[in-house]
């Protein structure tokens, strides 16, 4: 075979290696990861990048003004469903890929090395910018909150930003049962409040009262815009798919990767759709559309004064500093895994791949993340950038891409895994079923997000932006595969005697 034909087929053959990571550091006598989360601890951690409040209070409201459909209630139980069967596939690849790289991990073993270095990139980008993003966002937040409260009224942004980037250092760095308590508690804070106020809405009546119609699904699809009331619906749940990297440090994994990602699903699921339910009823039917129109971000403050009392909109923007600071951590969390994976595995430098042997969990990796946070937020504050629509919207933007086109590819890898005589064969709704409608799904959630890019980044520069790490960032994992390849055929050349 010739040099450049090894190459290619060490760089696309099948991921060896993807369970390398906890193994090779037994071997060498390293610490490993502790294995001490139950499944409603990993509930917690994905539920928290989720951000419900954040979500319902931002993402939430467009489902309504895009799909210009008051049943929009109906389009968060589509969603829930749709990524319940994403899970099916998902779930089943981490029965037999025991690694915690999740997307990485199960797109290369259905895909083969190249697809899965390209993911693993994908993902580490997407996640590592979401938590710069979030940090320097975390900071006019908290001075807009200092302002109102205090006669602090010019706080710089970029200090309070500095400090949640120091919290989450030392949250990150140390043992993974502090960060699951902390998320648990913000995560019950910012769930309570959007119960409080859906639970008002509902026991006074609402304008109207419960609309059946709202619930309707010939009412959904009926009129409007239902593709792009999905859209919405199922970027409000991007995070819950982050369950499978903790596998590593599950309990018992086989049991509590499922039972988390099923629950994490559902809950967020049946959340979304009582608190859509619950604006339908307190503007009415008629009356929803006009109230997101004139600002979508202020529905859920609009709402609370009316039902709840003045209070409610002070409550809702310190809950939210809450949530802002949840997700970031959870994401913290996952790129620290997907670190550590990678630095076992080779695509990364093996210093990322290590365990602390006290706290027993990726510190290194947290503390690159952490160091990469601290130098994103200077170069924000020295360049003077807006932190929001320079800084926030466009390293944000890329998420809900990211994560969709990682959905959908590992959707596919679990029929071409299963699909493999020495593979094992589950069910074929398992194996087969629910990963093709999965796939249809996203990929068709995806296509309708790239027509509205702009809407999502909110601006051009952000779309532009968007669609350059869209390809850069899985680019560079095929070239480390191909780069990968070379070494690997060159260690196979025999040397002259």
């Amino acid at each position: 075979m010739s040099e450049l034909g090894q190459t290619v087929a060490s760089a696309t053959g099948p991921a060896v290696g993807l369970q390398a990571g906890d193994a090779h550091r037994a071997q060498r006598g390293e610490p490993e990861l502790r294995r001490t989360l139950g499944s409603p601890s990993i509930v917690f951690m994905v539920l928290a990048a989720a951000a419900p409040l954040t979500a319902a209070t931002g993402v939430l409201p467009l489902s309504f003004l895009f799909s210009e459909n008051f049943a929009a209630p109906v389009y968060f139980m589509a969603a829930t469903v749709l990524l319940c069967l994403f899970a099916v596939g998902y779930i089943a690849l981490s029965k037999y890929v025991d690694n915690a790289g999740a997307f990485y991990a199960y797109i290369g073993a259905g895909l083969g090395r190249v697809p899965g270095n390209a993911a693993a990139m994908l993902a580490l980008g997407a996640y590592s910018l979401a938590v710069m993003a979030l940090t320097v966002y975390a900071g006019p937040f908290t001075s807009n909150l200092v302002a109102t409260f205090t006669p602090w009224t010019d706080s710089p942004w970029w200090l309070w930003s500095v400090l949640c980037c120091g919290l989450l250092a030392l949250v990150g760095y140390r043992n993974v049962e502090l960060s699951s308590r902390v998320l648990a508690v913000l995560l019950i804070l910012e769930m309570a409040i959007l119960v409080v106020l859906g639970t008002a809405i509902f026991l006074s009546g609402g304008k109207e009262g419960i609309n059946p119609a709202a619930l309707s699904p010939i009412e959904a699809f009926g009129q409007g815009s239902p593709a792009s009331g999905i859209m919405w619906a199922v970027l409000c749940f991007v995070g819950f798919e982050a369950t499978a990297v903790f596998r590593s440090e599950a309990r018992d994994p086989d049991r509590t990767i499922p039972r988390a990602t099923y629950a994490a699903a559902v809950l967020i699921g049946v959340l979304y759709v009582f608190v859509s339910l619950s604006i339908v009823t307190g503007a009415g039917t008629d009356g929803v559309g006009e109230l997101i129109a004139v600002d979508p971000a202020a529905v859920l403050f609009a709402l609370g004064d009316q039902y709840v009392g003045p209070w409610f909109s002070i409550l809702v923007n310190v809950f939210l500093l809450g949530s802002v600071f949840a997700c970031a951590l959870s994401f913290h969390n996952v790129v620290a895994r997907y670190q550590l994976t990678m630095g076992s595995t080779g695509l990364l430098p093996s210093y990322v791949g290590r365990v602390h042997a006290v706290h027993r969990v990726p510190s290194n990796a947290s503390l690159v993340l952490s160091v990469t946070t601290l130098i994103a937020i200077i170069i924000a504050a020295v360049l003077n950038l807006d932190p929001v629509l320079q800084v926030f919207g466009p390293l944000i933007g890329i998420l809900g891409f990211a994560v969709l086109t990682m959905m959908a590819a590992a959707s596919i890898a679990a029929v071409v895994y299963f699909a493999r005589p020495q593979q094992p064969r589950p069910g074929i709704f398992v194996r087969l079923v629910a990963p093709i409608l999965a796939t249809f799904g996203l990929l068709w959630v995806l296509v309708m997000s790239l027509t509205n890019i702009e809407v999502i980044t909110g601006s051009k520069i952000g779309t532009v932006l968007v669609i350059a790490l869209l390809i850069a960032l899985p680019l560079t994992g095929v070239l480390v595969s191909l780069s990968q390849g070379r070494r690997a055929a060159a260690s196979d050349v025999p040397t002259a005697s």
